[in-house]
């Protein structure tokens, strides 16, 4: 069999964008399970408004890119001809592996929190100098893991920004809990926003 691919080199400094896919910057309705099949498995996918323009504009002021997503690898011909289709910049993918011939037939049964954590802890420690804006919703659990990082590596997360879901449990208790005594700026959208707003100090 024939396999190809791509690699991405990556500078000691610079700017990365972590960023969730799933009702970030796809639309997927995750918290209607229904739904959920059916914009995954039977219907096109489609871009959440305004995020294609965002990354574009935030690859332009020379941010590289990370998706992090709970999808299976099993997804990523469709995600990166989606990418490609409407114009999100390539970068690295970070994915669930998942095989029904042996144990890993439950990763997609667990939680996606841990993943994502290992995923992201991995990249900042690998990458000690660079900054890293998170980008994610509140329709899981990247409140939580976002705050967590930002706490875990303070000199290196830069902002979080998350989009707001429709019917979303993003109560201020909530975001209490997930965002404690995290100092970089937070930015909480339903339009998305500038890339100015995204980068500024």
């Amino acid at each position: 069999r024939d396999f190809s691919g791509q690699a991405f080199l990556l500078e000691p400094t610079g700017l990365s964008v972590v960023s969730d896919i799933d009702d970030t910057i796809k639309i997927t309705e995750v918290l209607d399970k229904k739904r959920l099949l059916r914009r995954t498995f039977t219907m096109p996918f489609e871009a959440v408004a305004g995020m294609t323009t965002l990354y574009r504009d935030l690859a332009a002021a020379g941010a590289s890119f990370h998706y992090v997503s709970g999808s299976p690898w099993h997804l990523y011909p469709e995600l990166s001809a989606f990418f490609a289709q409407v114009g999100f910049p390539a970068g690295t993918f970070h994915l669930r592996e998942f095989r029904a011939k042996d144990k890993r037939r439950f990763n997609l049964l667990e939680k996606v929190a841990p993943f994502k954590r290992a995923q992201i802890s991995a990249l900042m420690q690998r990458f000690p100098q660079r900054k890293f804006i998170l980008i994610g919703d509140t329709g899981e659990q990247d409140p939580e893991v976002y705050g967590e990082m930002a706490r875990q590596f303070p000199n290196q997360v830069q902002r979080i920004v998350l989009r707001r879901v429709p019917g979303d449990t993003w109560t201020d208790a909530r975001r209490n809990k997930a965002l404690a005594n995290v100092t970089a700026p937070i930015i909480e959208f339903t339009a998305a926003p500038s890339s100015t707003a995204v980068l500024a100090p």
